[in-house]
């Protein structure tokens, strides 16, 4: 990853463990953590830990699992509107955090916050540990 992270990121200290790999690059390649959230702007309070509970799994989950976090509004401006990529996964809140699988499916969704156990239990169903 190059470039100025903070400006890629709300969450501080910037998540920069979750800005390593492109969704193009791993998707149908390997398993997929992928959480939509904005730590910094988000109208629940629940993005900053959704993010922290993303990078605490990262953290001690099996090599090879593809970790992203990707920010709400472009420019990480509310008055600039969504991005492309939630749009595109037509998501109408936030957090999501998505759990895919080596194929490229979806194997588990959470809809707003999530716990360390839960998301273990769903990177490990993908993981094959």
């Amino acid at each position: 990853m190059g470039g100025n992270a903070a400006a890629l990121d709300t969450r501080r200290p910037v998540a920069k463990g979750l800005l390593r790999d492109d969704l193009a690059d791993v998707l149908g390649k390997r398993p997929v953590v992928i959480t939509f959230a904005t730590p910094l702007l988000c109208q629940s309070r629940v993005c900053g830990p959704t993010v922290d509970i993303v990078e605490q799994v990262r953290a001690s989950a099996p090599k090879g699992i593809a970790f992203i976090h990707q920010e709400i509004y472009n420019d990480n401006q509310v008055n600039k509107g969504v991005r492309s990529q939630v749009s595109a996964w037509r998501l109408p809140s936030e957090p999501w955090t998505f759990v895919i699988d080596r194929g490229g499916r979806i194997s588990t969704r959470f809809e707003g916050g999530v716990s360390v156990g839960e998301l273990q239990r769903a990177v490990a169903k993908v993981s094959g540990t």
